[in-house]
């Protein structure tokens, strides 16, 4: 059974320039939520799940074309669905394993996760699947594996998309086709200077040189402790004014996270992905799949401090830096680079995705992300 989509029948989006050129080599966007319960049943109640969502959302079940657009049914069966949902056992996709090996086995083998956006063109490969993985002994833990392709979507429509299958959260239909405004308007959203440095030799260079001479990065994965995060965000409020962010009396738990990310990598710049909804004079909103994020940069004096992020992010459009530091490197200067991007849309979002309101899960043990970024940076 190929998994080509039909002739008839079908719809086509054009793709932003920046999905089919450079979210192409992207890895796919990938999740693993570790459950116990019955699989077989939770196969059977996400695959309706899946079904319905997909109705709703027909763009989910594409493929890319020729040309790098999405093509998809509009109409879509079971069949399609099919071609999305499977069951099946890997030894490998185990909680027990540590995790550089764990993202090895689920986001860098195809019969468990989407590959990059090229891949999948060349393969004819839908852009969305999800693998329950059954345990190897009777009674253990299985697995949900989700991905997307990050040529299609973004990480907003990830969890809309894994909220409405995996959670309570009511089938909602997005759509696909891309408002070509924000794009041409792009560098409006974080300033010229900023944006052109992201096409920049500047970054360009910065990313080979990681690649090239930078350590190799290794995957980790570590516990937030609560206490200690509420600690920070109390010290960085109070000391925000001493730091030139006037006005600022409340920093989130990614303001904390991120600034003590990006001291540790000392990086000279790091990419904080933004998601732009709902923050231009567009009408982009939650109902709008795509690509529309963009990246806020931080240097040491603006990732100091909790406080100095939340500063960048208040100041609205556009999204740059508040704290005075030196100008963004050029071509020849030294350029670490570091890349953040929240997940809080999902698991830890106060507990607002959980797998147990599966039928057939009686607990969710652990959500994480998976996702294969190449070496270029320190990434979190």
């Amino acid at each position: 059974m190929s998994s080509k989509v039909g002739t008839s029948d079908t719809s086509s989006v054009e793709l932003h320039k920046r999905e089919r050129t450079q979210y192409m080599g992207h890895p796919g966007i990938c999740t693993v939520t570790f459950c116990s319960g019955d699989p077989q049943t939770t196969f059977s109640s996400l695959k309706a799940k899946t079904l319905e969502v997909l109705t709703a959302n027909p763009w989910i079940g594409g493929t890319f074309d020729k040309k790098k657009d999405l093509v998809f049914s509009s109409s879509p069966t079971s069949e399609d669905c099919d071609f999305i949902v499977s069951i099946c056992k890997n030894a490998k996709v185990n909680r027990a394993l540590p995790y550089p090996r764990l993202v090895a086995a689920v986001a860098k083998d195809a019969s468990m996760s989407v590959g990059t956006g090229g891949a999948l063109r060349s393969s004819g490969a839908r852009i969305t699947k999800l693998v329950v993985v059954e345990p190897e002994a009777a009674g253990g833990e299985f697995a949900i594996v989700f991905s997307m392709s990050h040529a299609a979507a973004d990480g907003h429509d990830y969890y809309r998309i894994f909220n409405m299958i995996c959670s309570t959260d009511p089938v909602d239909s997005l759509t696909p086709v891309r408002v070509a405004e924000y794009e041409r308007r792009e560098s409006e959203w974080t300033g010229k200077k900023d944006f052109d440095f992201l096409t920049s030799g500047g970054l360009i260079k910065g990313m080979l040189s990681g690649l090239l001479f930078g350590p190799k990065a290794a995957w980790a994965c570590y516990k937030v402790d609560a206490s200690k995060v509420e600690a920070a965000k109390a010290a960085s409020v109070r000391g925000a004014a001493n730091l030139g962010a006037k006005g600022v009396e409340f920093v989130s738990t990614n303001d904390v996270l991120t600034s003590h990310f990006c001291r540790a990598t000392q990086a000279r710049l790091c990419m904080m992905v933004v998601n732009f909804r709902d923050k231009t004079d567009l009408d982009i909103s939650d109902k709008n799949a795509g690509c529309y994020e963009g990246c806020l940069l931080l240097d040491k004096e603006n990732y100091a401090d909790p406080a100095c992020i939340r500063a960048s992010l208040s100041a609205g459009l556009p999204y740059t830096r508040q704290i005075p530091s030196p100008p963004l490197p050029g071509f020849c200067g030294s350029c670490p680079m570091a890349f953040i991007t929240s997940w809080a849309n999902g698991a830890v979002a106060g507990g607002r995705f959980n797998a147990a309101n599966v039928d057939g899960v009686t607990a969710q043990a652990l959500h994480l992300p998976c996702m294969d970024m190449p070496d270029m940076m320190d990434v979190s």
